[in-house]
């Protein structure tokens, strides 16, 4: 297979880190590029008043989620995998609740940053909550126990 049919398929070795680190940075750059407008001074920075733009925004960071693609030896990671999109998903819909929520109590987020910030707390509270899911459980025993097996497989006997 050539690179470029590689070049989507999600390593679980190292694919974690470069995935946050990835979605962080799209995070950040995409709102500062999409969104600055809302946060310029005297410009109205309430979510529900710029609906379309927030939700063309956002469609851009849950793309990232649904564009690497498992190759044939990774499919039994399937399901935690299927797991951690719905947790972004999630902490997505919380985002725009208390983003919301804020304006209309008229604590608006005034920056970026404050989103960003909004942002990683959703994702550590829905991440937080799932982690003590049965669903959650069972994925992440079944991500480990094929990892494990993966590895007796790969090492030297």
């Amino acid at each position: 297979m050539s690179k470029d049919k590689n070049k989507d398929k999600f390593n679980f070795d190292t694919g974690w880190y470069e995935l946050w680190m990835k979605q962080s940075r799209e995070f950040y750059d995409s709102a500062e590029k999409n969104l600055k407008e809302m946060f310029a001074p005297g410009a109205s920075a309430n979510p529900e008043e710029n609906m379309k733009l927030v939700n063309q925004w956002l469609d851009s960071l849950k793309q990232q989620w649904q564009s690497a693609q498992l190759g044939e030896q990774q499919k039994a990671f399937e399901n935690y995998w299927k797991m951690m999109m719905k947790m972004c998903m999630d902490a997505t819909d919380m985002l725009v609740q208390q983003w919301t929520q804020r304006a209309r109590e008229n604590q608006p987020v005034k920056s970026v940053r404050e989103l960003y910030d909004l942002w990683l707390n959703c994702c550590n509270e829905v991440y937080s909550k799932s982690m003590h899911s049965k669903s959650y459980q069972e994925a992440y025993g079944e991500f480990m126990n094929a990892a494990i097996h993966f590895w007796k497989s790969a090492l030297p006997k």
